[in-house]
């Protein structure tokens, strides 16, 4: 009886996970320039601020979990 090989599985797993961990920090870093762009105290400032931060904070969870 053969020894079943479980490598390869382990690291495409963890190749599609470094792909959407760089996608999420894509997206972050190109609602940061967009926030950066903007005039502080605004409303579409505040809420461009709210999006980054939930954005960060699902990638650093994101990051964490699979570490």
């Amino acid at each position: 009886m053969k020894k079943r090989r479980e490598t390869p599985q382990k690291k495409a797993r963890k190749s599609g996970y470094e792909a959407k961990f760089e996608m999420m920090v894509k997206e972050y870093h190109s609602a940061k320039e967009l926030l950066d762009s903007m005039k502080e105290g605004t409303a579409d400032y505040n809420k461009q601020k709210k999006h980054c931060d939930s954005l960060f904070a699902n990638a650093e969870k994101f990051f964490k979990q699979h570490q």
